[in-house]
């Protein structure tokens, strides 16, 4: 029997597949196809193209065809060789366009100023792009469903550069009604990625983190590249920067392998500024400039947007400031006669940062006032970085309240912002865009420890608040959440399944991630610290008989606000580094030390521990002369040291907490407290240990063999709570640090949504004291996400602890705390003599007691 042949491709069957090709993101395929299909029309001159539908009605008569074709080709070529190209192929449909007879012409005419507006503002020439859009938008009444579509979503994309982008939402809103109502999956995903994008730049980053999970369903059939892109974009904004790198890189990935070498440009540009927002100079200068190489002959707006990175980063980094602020000049001049005025003013930004690290202020903010004022405009990282050139002005100027006031306004911003938020990741990581704004306040506080403290308190107070309602229930979150503990559990034990699964496992944390960060708050935000406020926090560090050590950064020094409440004074400790690789020290010997409990280093390695825990303390603490009770407010760099190790506060209550106004604003003492301690799994001693606790308690009760919901429930209606449990803490994602439960680990993400009572959590539980900081104000892990959460007071460890040592140890703590001891001074008086370890307990937090039940 003869074999079966294809059918030849026709004209029209090939337009279907370079188009579909395009918008799923495989430009190069597209090319090749629709290549073919011209060369196919011109050869076979057909007066109607079967498979191709008229713009009026039937068949696409052969002229109609070749316009279209060609207008399809300009997207591939726009990807794959740049602005050039693609305006010739676009210019030329035009020309054809504009031959053709009335009826026709009118619509085709229409979709070709679109598309020219389209390649001219993807490429930067925003002037351009707005002149065919009017002309485009006199046809408007005579396009289809899909071409009204291109319209508003072209229109919308010009907008966002306006001097109004909230016009810009509004025409992707309407773009993606009509993509709806018309079932056009892949343009809705479109329109909406393009709204998501938009509410980003507007500085409304948790509203677009909700637009962005909401589209989720829609991909399909989208480019993901873009997809990844786009979102990516806001977590950067949003100081998410391991997160937005990851999805750089899979979106880097994606757009090599199906030839989009336009977006791969863009994404190198944002991989170079993710490493610049984090202080890799060197690294940034390097993506930047494969991004410039990229995009040197395909887009020269983008590739000059590439070239604004490369020369940020080396003003960072120190160098040639003169040459960076004229080749920042030239950029401005470029992209505001490309009519990119958003692009302009970014430039102008960097110059003007560039002419304040030169010392030429004036000159600064000069720049800045022929902007489109960013410190409204544009996104919240860029709004904080005007306010930081003006603030750097006016102190170099010695105007310190202008500088002050400039700064308080950031400040506002930020939380402003934040409000909208009920995401602890997502609040603690936005503030890695104002550290620098943060030091500088301090530089332009009054030489006086109060106000020293004020300026430090300020920031850290806004870091460390706690969200103003818990975030609305979410079903799919909880399912996702409940399905990564089975998996995690079911893996455990069993090292090639978990190495099978690994895959699946980090794509549930990332979509676990994504739903936190999108969670919703309300209400608006508290107002910041006064200094009244100030000294209401220092009277009741008064009333308790407590010191305060305040650490603090300037100029790569450790300094201390440290005293009474009467009588405080400013110590320079000497450099940080130091400090922190004192304090690196001291958690290795911590982590050796409870490995090697019991057997025959253990003194050896205790020894070890003495030596580092003494060299930190002469660092720090020893200098100070404190005695009594002491609160110690460090740097989030230093927030895991177990400063009652410190050999100058051993047997001292030394209370730990984000800031003073935090501690001061606390303070609980619940009369016969409900208690709940339970027991996690594969603990020896864990089991005796929460029986030991429950019985110190009248209204104590053990559980056994916990899991989630048990531990949920006791946090929802007990006053206090006490787990035992392995305990792990992630570095990498602190949402994913966990308590290990009968079920499997219980996330920080899950202690996120549950209702809480419990106003004193005690986790017995390996590193649940350990933190991560992102390098703004805050740090997260177990034990300051229960405190940022609401909890007023927490113990924990920020290292490993050995069983026989938390079970021997914390029940004797309760008994102290039943007595009605407060809990920092319960905590230091059941450490004595005991074993060393017992030390590295912290009590986190606000003051908190127990009061027996009258008679």
């Amino acid at each position: 029997m003869p074999r079966a042949t294809a059918a030849p491709a026709s004209v029209g069957s090939l337009f279907v597949q370079g188009r579909s090709a395009n918008v799923e993101g495989r430009p190069a395929e597209g090319e090749r196809v629709l290549r073919r299909a011209l060369r196919l029309l011109r050869e076979q001159r057909p007066s109607r193209v079967p498979g191709m539908e008229s713009v009026v009605s039937g068949d696409a008569a052969a002229s109609e065809a070749e316009v279209r074709l060609l207008l399809s080709l300009s997207t591939s070529l726009v990807q794959r060789h740049g602005a050039d190209s693609a305006l010739e192929a676009a210019g030329r449909a035009l020309e054809l366009a504009e031959r053709l007879e009335p009826e026709v012409r009118v619509v085709l005419v229409a979709k070709c100023r679109l598309q020219l507006a389209m390649i001219n503002g993807r490429t930067g020439r925003t002037g351009i792009a707005l002149e065919h859009l009017e002309r485009a938008l006199a046809s408007v009444d005579e396009l289809g469903p899909a071409d009204r579509f291109e319209l508003l979503l072209s229109r919308g994309a010009v907008r966002v550069d306006g001097p109004d982008p909230s016009s810009a939402e509004t025409d992707f809103a309407e773009a993606a009604r009509i993509a709806r109502e018309h079932d056009l999956p892949v343009q809705e995903f479109m329109a909406r990625h393009n709204l998501a994008q938009t509410v980003a730049l507007s500085g409304d980053l948790p509203r677009a983190l909700r637009l962005y999970r909401d589209i989720e369903r829609l991909g399909q059939g989208a480019s993901r590249a873009v997809a990844l892109h786009g979102r990516s974009r806001t977590l950067l904004d949003s100081g998410l920067v391991d997160e937005a790198r990851d999805l750089l890189l899979r979106a880097a990935t994606e757009a090599e392998s199906t030839g989009q070498r336009l977006v791969a440009g863009e994404i190198q540009g944002d991989l170079a500024m993710a490493e610049l927002v984090e202080g890799r100079h060197e690294e940034a200068a390097e993506v930047a400039a494969r991004a410039r190489r990229l995009l040197q002959h395909r887009a020269p707006g983008l590739r000059r947007r590439a070239e604004l990175v490369l020369l940020d980063a080396r003003r960072r980094r120190g160098g040639r400031l003169g040459d960076v602020a004229r080749r920042g000049r030239a950029l401005v001049e470029a992209f505001d006669a490309d009519g990119d005025h958003v692009a302009a003013d970014l430039a102008r930004l960097v110059v003007a940062e560039t002419e304040v690290d030169r010392g030429r202020t004036a000159e600064a903010v000069r720049l800045l006032r022929a902007t489109a004022d960013l410190t409204h405009v544009g996104s919240l990282s860029t709004r904080l970085r005007a306010r930081g050139v003006l603030a750097s002005a006016a102190r170099d100027a010695e105007d310190a309240p202008t500088a002050r006031r400039h700064l308080r306004a950031a400040l506002a911003d930020l939380t402003e912002t934040l409000a909208g938020s009920s995401s602890l990741e997502l609040r603690a990581a936005t503030h890695l865009h104002a550290q620098d704004l943060a030091r500088l306040d301090l530089a332009v506080a009054p030489d006086a420890p109060r106000e020293t403290l004020l300026a430090v308190e300020r920031w850290r107070e806004a870091a460390s608040r706690s969200p103003a309602v818990l975030p609305p229930a979410d079903p799919e979150l909880a399912r996702r959440t409940t399905v990564l503990r089975h998996l995690r559990h079911q893996v455990r034990e069993d090292l090639d399944r978990a190495h099978r699964m690994r895959g699946r496992l980090r794509e549930l944390e990332r979509s676990v991630a994504a739903l936190s960060w999108s969670a919703p708050g309300e209400g608006g935000p508290r107002g910041m610290v006064t200094r009244e406020d100030l000294a209401r926090s220092l009277g009741r560090l008064a009333e308790r008989d407590t010191s305060l050590v305040c650490l603090l950064e300037s100029q790569d020094r450790l300094l201390a606000v440290a005293g009474t409440a009467r009588r405080l004074r400013t110590v320079d400790l000497g450099p940080l580094a130091p400090a922190l690789e004192e304090a690196r020290v001291l958690a290795a010997d911590l982590e050796t030390g409870a490995r090697a409990c019991g057997g025959p280093m253990e003194q050896t390695l205790q020894r070890s521990l003495e030596r580092s825990a003494r060299a930190l303390d002469e660092r720090v603490l020893r200098p100070l002369r404190l005695e009594g009770r002491a609160l110690v407010v460090p740097v989030p760099a230093l927030a895991s040291v177990p400063w009652g190790l410190l050999p100058s506060r051993r047997d001292q209550p030394t209370p730990v907490a984000p800031s003073v106004s935090g501690w001061a604003r606390g303070g609980t003492e619940v009369t016969s407290p409900t208690v709940a301690a339970l027991a996690g799994p594969e603990l020896g001693r864990a089991t005796d240990e929460v029986d030991r606790v429950a019985a110190v308690w009248p209204h104590g009760r053990a559980h056994h063999e916990t899991t989630a919901a048990d531990l949920a429930t006791a946090l929802g209606e007990h006053d206090l709570v006490h787990v035992a449990a392995h305990g792990r803490h992630r570095d990498d994602s602190p949402m994913f640090s966990s308590l290990w439960l009968a079920d499997g680990p219980y996330f920080l993400a899950d202690l996120e949504r549950q209702p809480r009572r419990a106003s004193h959590v005690v986790l017995s539980a390996c590193d649940s004291g350990r933190s991560r900081h992102r390098g703004g104000s805050a740090a997260l892990g177990l034990a300051a996400g229960l405190l940022w959460l609401g909890v007023e007071s927490v113990v924990a460890a920020p290292c490993r602890i050995p069983d026989e040592v938390a079970a021997d140890h914390l029940p004797r703590y309760h008994e102290l705390l039943a007595r009605g001891l407060p809990a920092d001074e319960a905590l230091s008086r059941a450490a004595t003599s005991a074993h060393p370890l017992a030390g590295a307990f912290v009590a986190w937090g606000a003051p908190w007691s127990a009061a027996p039940a009258g008679p």
